[in-house]
């Protein structure tokens, strides 16, 4: 039959009843499920941490119990039991630490900054390793005009600087020198719109008026504030809204060069044309002329034909005659001048 071996055991408080195991002999505390092993002398505790709320700990005085605050005031607290008193040995909070950050060593990626350079919680000075300089200072330096580039968008000097908008126009502007231009809205009206929308561009006619006076000919776009112009270059295309036109600058003026609507005028001769995206130009009829509906034929008569070879003359074939030598060339032939 299977074989039990059960060590020493009973309750805590027997336990103290009973004294010092033998060495090596264990005991089982039932109650508490401590684990004791004897040496002769004491018993030591060796076994599980004890646990439970902080106000259920027992009493220190066994020296190597830990005991574990699993609810309540404290949870999460680890206890030893020195003997005489139990003494706290994890943190959880920065609380639970003594000393100060000046008790941190420097480490190999993050520094500890120096107390005297911080205010308000914010670093108050700069520093290259040579150069130190505090917030004050740097802001001196920068807001002092006469040493730093100003934004001057109607300056091409070295020691200028253009704005963000000013790039994007010029950027703008150069592509429009290499590719035909965006489209205008319109290039007869006189007045700025009251209300225009970003890149909104018009040509601008002769007579303009408020901030279109004297900008003839340029290409005004609204920047989202104010009106930008653009003076035009030989080659600009622009394609004209309201229109539906293409008009091109030639150096002096800006001329019609395109468009669906452009009108088709008959000449002589024709009849048809229009401003339709598809035109049709006819032949007209005349004297002689026949037109059909996909040929045009001269018409036979006074002694003139009109047959599958081409056109030919009605001769008689004796007095004119047709020289196949020369080239059917007509030529006379034999002329009688009859009898009496």
């Amino acid at each position: 039959m299977a074989q039990t071996i059960q060590i020493k055991r009973g309750t805590k408080v027997q336990l103290a009843v009973y004294g010092v195991l033998l060495p090596g002999e264990m005991g089982f505390c039932t109650d508490t499920k401590e684990v004791y092993i004897g040496d002769g002398t004491a018993n030591s505790f060796v076994g599980r941490a004890l646990s439970g709320t902080e106000a259920a700990r027992p009493a220190a005085a066994m020296l190597g119990r830990l005991y574990y605050v699993s609810s309540g005031t404290n949870v999460g607290y680890l206890y030893f039991d020195d003997g005489a008193v139990w003494k706290r040995i994890n943190a959880q909070k920065l609380t639970d630490l003594t000393g100060t950050l000046d008790d941190v060593a420097e480490g190999t990626v993050y520094a500890k900054v120096v107390k005297a350079d911080i205010t308000s919680g914010h670093v108050n000075k700069v520093s290259d390793g040579v150069n130190v300089n505090t917030a004050a200072e740097i802001k001196t330096h920068l807001d002092d005009a006469t040493k730093h580039r100003l934004i001057n968008d109607t300056s091409t000097s070295v020691t200028d600087l253009w704005s963000a908008q000013k790039i994007r126009n010029e950027i703008e502007l150069a592509k429009r020198n290499i590719e035909p231009q965006a489209s205008v809205m319109d290039k007869d009206l006189a007045s700025p719109p009251a209300t225009p929308l970003p890149f909104d561009r018009f040509i601008i006619p002769a007579g303009a008026t408020g901030a279109w006076a004297s900008q003839l000919n340029k290409i005004a776009e609204w920047n989202g504030v104010a009106w930008d112009f653009y003076t035009p270059q030989v080659g600009w295309t622009c394609y004209v809204d309201d229109e539906q036109k293409i008009y091109s600058w030639n150096g002096s003026a800006w001329v019609r060069t395109g468009g669906a609507l452009q009108t088709i005028t008959a000449g002589n001769g024709l009849t048809g044309g229009g401003q339709a995206d598809s035109v049709t130009l006819s032949v007209g009829a005349g004297n002689g002329i026949t037109v059909a509906a996909s040929a045009v034929s001269a018409k036979a008569g006074k002694g003139v034909l009109v047959n599958a070879t081409g056109i030919e003359a009605n001769i008689d074939g004796v007095s004119i005659v047709y020289d196949t030598a020369a080239g059917n060339s007509l030529k006379v032939a034999v002329i009688d001048g009859g009898t009496f």
